[in-house]
């Protein structure tokens, strides 16, 4: 950048100081934005395309990293509808999950029933559920219609007809026939909260959480901070699970 001098401008003229002072506020503006820009490119979580069914992420690969996790993406909130386990479990484990998911239904069907057993009755695993609706179709209807099954206690029911039972969910009224083959007591209530304001603020804050998290797919989980995606065989989560339980118990009870 040159300064231009004009007719008897000097070194120690007047102008020649307001040019320069102005010449020296415009280079650091500029070194600032663009320490702005890098910053905000590399804290940047851009939503990932979801790859298409039949690309489940294997044990083979790079499963877990460790991941920042936000006070919105933590819960232990007692009478949590959406949650299972003590809430002081030494594990914390997160679900970020689609109604929509072939795999969430593979993981519900085939590893969950024994993740229950081994560590969420044990007192071993603090198990919660985020809607993470991002397969497109009616996913976010379906996040809403659990979050509102929830509020009757019916949450769990809710998710064990759609992904253990195969309850059909298409069309419009799909989520009643599901809210009714679960038992929610109030089905006029339960219809209220379905497409009500809070039900829609619940599941973005489960997204923002799901983000912040940096889930690109479903299912998505944390273990005690620890990402590992896919429906994985119990074995992995096994391993990652009696790692946190003993770093936990090593140190603070239960740090997330």
């Amino acid at each position: 950048m040159r300064i231009i001098l004009g007719a008897g401008d000097g070194p120690t003229s007047p102008a020649y100081r307001r040019r320069v002072g102005a010449v020296a506020v415009a280079g650091l503006l500029a070194v600032a934005l663009g320490a702005v820009a890098q910053f905000t490119q590399a804290t940047s979580v851009p939503m990932a395309p979801v790859p298409a069914d039949g690309a489940v992420v294997s044990s083979d690969h790079d499963v877990t990293r460790p991941v920042g996790l936000t006070a919105a993406s933590v819960s232990r909130t007692e009478g949590d509808p959406m949650a299972r386990g003590r809430v002081d479990a030494p594990v914390l484990m997160i679900e970020y999950a689609d109604f929509n998911c072939g795999y969430c239904v593979r993981f519900s069907r085939e590893t969950e029933p024994e993740l229950l057993r081994r560590y969420i009755d044990t007192g071993v695993v603090r198990f919660e559920f985020r809607n993470y609706p991002i397969r497109g179709g009616n996913s976010s209807d379906l996040a809403q219609a659990a979050w509102a099954a929830g509020r009757q206690g019916r949450f769990w029911e809710f998710h064990d007809e759609i992904y253990v039972n195969g309850t059909r969910t298409d069309g419009p009224e799909g989520a009643l026939e599901v809210a009714r083959a679960a038992g929610v007591p109030d089905l006029e209530r339960f219809q209220e909260d379905w497409h009500s304001g809070e039900a829609r603020a619940a599941v973005d804050r489960d997204v923002r959480a799901g983000r912040d998290a940096g889930a690109e797919m479903t299912p998505t989980f944390t273990v005690n901070g620890k990402v590992m995606v896919g429906a994985l065989p119990m074995e992995d989560f096994s391993a990652e699970i009696d790692r946190a339980a003993r770093t936990a118990r090593t140190g603070l009870r239960h740090p997330y």
